[in-house]
């Protein structure tokens, strides 16, 4: 199954922990941000947070 990109419409895997395309991400927040983003919220699902 798939979600949509909350910019863009395009699909992404539903188990992405961010509900934007890779694309968009970094369009949005630059290489180094959506990095870190991505990271944190692969640790917090790690956590059980999300």
């Amino acid at each position: 199954m798939f979600k949509k990109c909350i910019y863009c419409k395009t699909n992404i895997d539903e188990d992405c922990v961010i509900d934007f395309c890779e694309k968009c991400g970094r369009n949005v927040w630059g290489e180094k941000m959506f990095n870190l983003i991505l990271k944190n919220m692969e640790d917090a699902r790690k956590k059980g947070d999300l």
